[in-house]
């Protein structure tokens, strides 16, 4: 009876477990959808809620962007995004980090050009006070 009882235990333990985990891919999902919209409504204190103070963001173009540079980057103008749709996405969840992997549609304008680009990317996320923040990013261009 008591290892019937300890075997219940044991399964409802990886239940809960696993519909956490589950939960908290919905969340990353969810936030990273998030970002887009807040970059495209020009919501600049959403996006820096949003990023970590360490964000790091290594560009397609081969440079690296500090929280700081990316959002004067929007702010300036010199990017702007009229569309982003993510697609082939990955998210995988180690407690309180999170990555992303996926692609990405973008209709943009950068230093006054508006084009189409296919992106691959990866984000790193972390779980601080109860919200899913973004703390690395990195992305290339598809080749076309």
């Amino acid at each position: 009876m008591k290892r019937h009882s300890l075997l219940l235990v044991l399964a409802l333990m990886s239940l809960f477990a696993g519909s956490a985990l589950a939960g908290a891919e919905q969340d990353v999902n969810q936030i990273e959808d998030r970002r887009y919209q807040v970059m495209m409504a020009g919501d600049l204190d959403g996006l820096a809620n949003i990023l970590a103070d360490e964000f790091v963001y290594h560009q397609p173009t081969g440079k690296i962007a500090t929280k700081a540079i990316y959002i004067d980057q929007l702010k300036s103008g010199e990017v702007k995004i009229y569309e982003a749709k993510r697609y082939d996405v990955t998210v995988r969840v180690y407690g309180d980090v999170a990555t992303v992997m996926g692609m990405t549609h973008l209709d943009l304008e950068r230093k006054g050009v508006r084009s189409p680009i296919e992106l691959r990317y990866i984000n790193v996320w972390v779980l601080r006070d109860g919200r899913w923040q973004l703390a690395a990013r990195q992305s290339a261009f598809m080749p076309k």
